[in-house]
C-alpha cells in the first residue's frame, strides 16, 4: 500500500485552500462526460467509470468506519496481483501484437511518464501529492479510454483489473486527509480523475486522435509501470504476511486464467 509522506497541518491547510470548489467543477465535468458517453452508447466504459469513482469513494468511507486494517492489506495485495497479471497477460501483448513499432515507442513513453509521476508523488508538499494522485487517476483513465476505444470488443475483465486498486487508494488518501478537518472532500478529485481521462479519450473526435499504436503502447507502458510500482509497494507492506502473498497470487491467477479462457476479454 502506498505510504504518503508526512504533511504539517499548517502547510496542508495553506496548500489545499480553495480546492474544495475545484471538486465541484470536476464533479460537474464528470457528470457531463458520463451523460455524453451514455448517449453515444459507451455503456461498458461508462459503467467502469462509475465503478471507479464508487470504489475510490468507498475506500475513503471505510477509513472513517470501524474496520480491520488487515482486510485492506489483503485487498491491496489481490489488486496488485490482478494489475500485474493484466499488464503482462492482456495489455502489453495486445499493444505490441497490433502495432509493433509504434506500440514499442509508446511503451517506452508510457514507462517514462510513469517514472515522472512517481517522482512527482515523492514530493512532500500537500498540493504536489494530491496533484500527483489526481494525475495518476487521470492517466489510469487514459489507459482505460484508449483500450476500450481501440479494442471495443474488450469486456469487463481488463477494466476491472485496471481499477482494482481504487478502493485501497481511496482508503490511504482519506486516512491522510482525516487529520485535517474540511479537507476529506478532496478525495473527490482523484476519484473522478479516472472517468475524466477515460471519457475524454473515448469521445475525442477522430480528426484529433493520435496514432492508435502510439496511444495504445503508451497506455500499456503506463499501466505496466503502475502495476510494477503497486506490486513493489504491496510486497513491501506484506513482506512477512503469508496471507497477503496468497491474496496477491490469487489476484494474479484470476486474471491470468481470464486471459487464457477468453483472450479477447470477458
Amino acid at each position: 500500500m502506498v505510504r504518503l509522506p508526512f504533511i504539517t497541518p499548517a502547510a496542508h491547510h495553506a496548500a489545499l485552500r480553495g480546492l474544495p470548489s475545484l471538486c465541484l467543477i470536476a464533479a460537474a465535468c464528470w457528470l457531463v462526460l458520463v451523460v455524453a458517453a451514455g448517449r453515444d452508447g459507451l455503456w461498458v466504459l461508462t459503467t467502469l467509470t462509475v465503478f471507479s469513482a464508487a470504489a475510490f469513494l468507498a475506500g475513503a468511507a471505510i477509513s472513517a468506519l470501524p474496520h480491520d486494517p488487515r482486510l485492506i492489506t489483503r485487498i491491496d495485495a489481490a489488486a496488485a496481483g490482478a494489475m500485474l497479471a493484466s499488464a503482462l497477460v492482456l495489455v502489453v501483448p495486445h499493444a505490441l501484437a497490433e502495432h509493433a513499432r509504434t506500440g514499442a515507442i509508446g511503451l517506452v513513453v508510457g514507462l517514462l511518464v510513469g517514472v515522472g509521476l512517481q517522482i512527482a508523488a515523492s514530493g512532500r508538499g500537500s498540493r504536489s501529492i494530491l496533484g500527483a494522485l489526481t494525475l495518476h487517476s487521470i492517466c489510469d483513465g487514459i489507459v482505460l479510454g484508449a483500450l476500450y476505444t481501440l479494442m471495443p470488443a474488450l469486456g469487463w475483465g481488463v477494466g476491472l483489473a485496471i481499477l482494482a486498486h481504487k478502493a485501497p487508494a481511496g482508503y490511504v488518501l482519506a486516512r491522510r486527509l482525516a487529520a485535517h478537518p474540511g479537507h476529506r472532500i478532496l478525495v473527490v478529485l482523484p476519484a473522478l480523475g479516472t472517468g475524466l481521462g477515460a471519457l475524454c479519450v473515448a469521445i475525442m473526435p477522430a480528426a484529433v486522435a493520435l496514432p492508435a499504436g502510439l496511444i495504445f503502447g503508451a497506455a500499456a507502458g503506463l499501466f505496466l509501470f503502475v502495476a510494477l510500482a503497486f506490486f513493489a509497494a504491496s510486497a513491501k507492506t506484506g513482506a512477512h504476511d503469508t496471507a497477503d502473498w496468497a491474496a496477491f497470487v490469487l489476484g494474479g491467477m484470476a486474471i491470468a486464467l481470464t486471459g487464457w479462457i477468453a483472450p479477447h476479454g470477458i
